[in-house]
């Protein structure tokens, strides 16, 4: 019961840092996701962390979820990240002796499926910044393999979901969810005769993947990007993304002039780096140091979740020491506003 009520408090708190860390949130298919039974849920991988936390936090069903190993280093670490359902996913560059580490968290899934839970995996088997699908992993299906072998009545159903972000980098990003349609991966397993190389399930679930997020197959991705960017995609939406796209590729699109808005909220962005210009000038400086750029959107949710409220908690202590209650009150009300102000009017330049 207690580790049912700190889940959903944990939860509650990272969609309230998510609403102060993106733009824009929207979810699509909410329909196909079953309400009851085993699932899976299979989504494209370009944005780290914050992949991971969209889908268990816009969806009712109780998901358990792989991340990377790295995470589990630390013993306390592992311990949170076990209470919010985390388990760890090790891959080569991780060792090879970590890789047998594999079959425990295998084994947890498939008791976590056998539960009629659900799991969330990002099949890719890594994190990327290019617009496509890359070739699937085949963990899901040895889970689901694994799973069938042990109950084979037990009905499994997959659900492909596409994260598509306006920019993956840039502050504040906006993303839409899209759930696809439930695929039955029963259907794809001969429980007596396996096909271990898994090539019809990877390749439906790939299909799957690629009609709820913009794929792009050429070789010469980047220019494909360019030429998209001055066409001015929508990148939030696949569908009219891919009617652009097959302009492109015909050479009929047009290059579309961009007309600069004023942004009469400027004033408030100003107020609230002012109010957060020490959190601001750290964060600028962790920022510098990120290995990986694709870890850029995790570390800036990280900062907002601690070091901003920290800093605020610090200035109304002051304010209250100094002044009185109502007005340190007052100063956290309009720190909130200027917040939401800021992530939901500033203008976001594309990565």
């Amino acid at each position: 019961m207690i580790k049912h009520i700190w889940y959903y408090i944990i939860q509650g708190y990272v969609k309230i840092v998510l609403f102060f860390t993106l733009k824009k949130v929207k979810v699509f298919g909410k329909e196909n996701i079953p309400k009851k039974g085993a699932v899976i849920f299979i989504g494209n991988h370009q944005n780290a962390l914050i992949d991971a936390l969209l889908i268990p936090t816009t969806n009712s069903r109780k998901t358990h979820f792989l991340a990377r190993a790295g995470a589990f280093k630390n013993k306390f670490a592992s311990k949170i990240l076990a209470t919010l359902n985390m388990h760890p996913a090790y891959r080569l560059r991780d060792g090879l002796r970590n890789m047998n580490k594999n079959l425990d968290v295998f084994k947890k899934c498939v008791k976590i499926l056998h539960k009629k839970e659900a799991v969330e995996i990002f099949a890719e088997g890594e994190h990327h910044l290019e617009r496509k699908i890359i070739p699937l992993k085949k963990g899901f299906a040895r889970i689901l393999l694994a799973t069938l072998e042990q109950h084979p009545d037990l009905d499994i159903q997959i659900i492909p979901v596409g994260l598509n972000y306006d920019s993956h980098l840039k502050f504040p990003s906006s993303c839409y969810l899209y759930y696809g349609k439930p695929i039955n991966a029963n259907q794809y397993f001969d429980i007596k005769n396996p096909d271990l190389t898994f090539s019809e399930i990877l390749k439906a679930v790939s299909n799957a993947l690629k009609e709820v997020t913009l794929h792009i197959e050429d070789e010469n991705h980047d220019e494909i990007i360019e030429k998209l960017d001055a066409a001015g995609v929508d990148y939030l939406e696949p569908k009219k993304a891919y009617k652009i796209l097959e302009l492109i590729r015909k050479r009929k699109h047009k290059i579309k002039n961009r007309k600069s808005k004023i942004n009469w909220f400027l004033p408030f962005h100003f107020l609230a780096k002012l109010n957060s210009i020490i959190p601001l000038l750290i964060w600028k400086k962790l920022k510098g140091g990120i290995k990986d750029v694709i870890f850029t959107s995790t570390f800036r949710f990280a900062v907002i979740a601690t070091l901003f409220p920290i800093f605020y908690l610090i200035q109304a202590g002051i304010i209250n020491y100094f002044f009185n209650s109502t007005i340190a009150y007052v100063y956290l009300l309009i720190t909130i506003l200027l917040g939401v102000i800021t992530t939901k009017t500033m203008e976001v330049s594309r990565s």
